[in-house]
């Protein structure tokens, strides 16, 4: 079995394995080549990859021969169209806007997995990528914001006078947003979130931040049943707004981060809302490239409305690329780990299991992912 690491393009500096687990892919029987230079921005050399027992390779014209091809990103139409009959593709393939990318994987007998479908089912917890990425993701909107907010987070009491402590809310307490709301905290700031789902408010108190939500029926049945948040009725976005209106008002920083797998991010900052706020305040929205959180985001630029920032974070996860993509390859690992027989170490896939099933996307020249026929 011969397992090929490419080299990601773009802006993107993650890669898909390390060289961690570059050696257990070895251990587990699988003969892995990485294409040259594809970890040099993650702080993985093609040494270190040597090594743990891969090749190196230069082409992506040599992966005809691939059993998995394995990568951050999809597939550009030249890997695909070098890629073999019944090879298996794994990694993210933004399946909801990548329907040229998915026809072409079809056409070519590619097995495709996406990645970011994985259930939130216990068992496939270690192999998700949105709760791995989203985690660094969330923290580094925190130190983003402290980075361009120029004010101290803590609170200081000095010889000169007291120094107030920062107010930072957080929209939608999902992984990203309780981590950016542990890492406000760890950093001294005075901490609130809100989300759509009234289950997170035990976990947003739990965390020492303070929940603001509207409290009614709606909301007590907010939450779809794989985890994620409901798109809401107009009537309670409207009382939400009031409600996020006042509150934000008084805030030094926001971090946006409510995302709904397959659709536009949903609009929680107004213009209004922001012109509100005071000069000098910073809004970090981690959904820009879904469109945003925040009505005058635009993904990879920072606008500044009546003095408050307002950053449309593009690509954040690679800018903390080591750390992003050591979990990512782990990530990628344990999903292996049910592709491969321990013992006759051959692909064996178990295609009634709940999680192949989950992320299975072209199979047998066929789209076969429900939500995507």
């Amino acid at each position: 079995m011969h397992a090929y690491i490419l080299k990601e393009s773009g802006p993107e500096l993650r890669v898909a394995a390390s060289p961690e687990s570059t050696k257990k892919m070895v251990e587990m029987g699988l003969s892995v080549s990485v294409q040259t230079t594809a970890g040099d921005k993650s702080n993985f050399s093609d040494e270190s990859y040597a090594a743990s027992g891969a090749e190196i390779f230069e082409n992506t014209t040599e992966i005809t021969n691939a059993d998995i091809v394995i990568k951050v990103n999809k597939p550009t139409n030249e890997e695909i169209s070098s890629m073999k009959d019944g090879a298996l593709f794994i990694g993210s393939l933004d399946p909801y806007n990548s329907n040229e990318t998915i026809s072409n994987l079809k056409e070519k007998g590619v097995t495709s997995f996406a990645m970011e479908l994985m259930p939130r089912i216990t068992r496939a917890q270690s192999m998700d990528i949105l709760s791995s990425q989203s985690n660094l993701a969330g923290y580094k909107a925190v130190i983003d914001a402290t980075h361009l907010f120029n004010k101290a987070m803590p609170m200081m009491m000095t010889a000169a006078g007291t120094i107030a402590p920062a107010k930072v809310m957080v929209f939608g307490a999902g992984v990203a947003g309780l981590q950016a709301i542990a890492t406000a905290k760890r950093l001294g700031a005075i901490v609130s979130a809100t989300d759509v789902r009234m289950a997170a408010k035990e976990q947003v108190e739990s965390l020492g931040g303070k929940f603001v939500m509207v409290e009614d029926s709606e909301s007590l049945d907010a939450e779809t049943s794989g985890g994620y948040a409901k798109e809401m009725s107009d009537e309670f976005k409207a009382k939400q707004a009031q409600l996020i209106s006042d509150t934000l008002a008084t805030q030094d920083i926001a971090i946006c981060t409510a995302l709904i797998p397959g659709k536009k991010a949903p609009i929680l900052i107004s213009e209004e809302q922001v012109r509100s706020m005071k000069s000098g305040s910073i809004i970090i929205d981690l959904a820009a490239e879904s469109g945003g959180n925040c009505e005058c985001s635009i993904a990879g630029e920072i606008k500044n409305i009546n003095g408050v920032l307002v950053v449309g974070s593009k690509d954040i996860t690679s800018t903390i690329s080591e750390d992003a993509s050591a979990l990512f390859s782990k990530n990628i690992l344990n999903f292996l780990s049910l592709l491969i027989d321990s013992e006759s170490k051959t692909i064996n896939i178990d295609w009634e299991d709940e999680i192949i099933q989950g992320i299975l996307v072209t199979k047998n020249k066929e789209i076969v992912h429900k939500e995507l026929v």
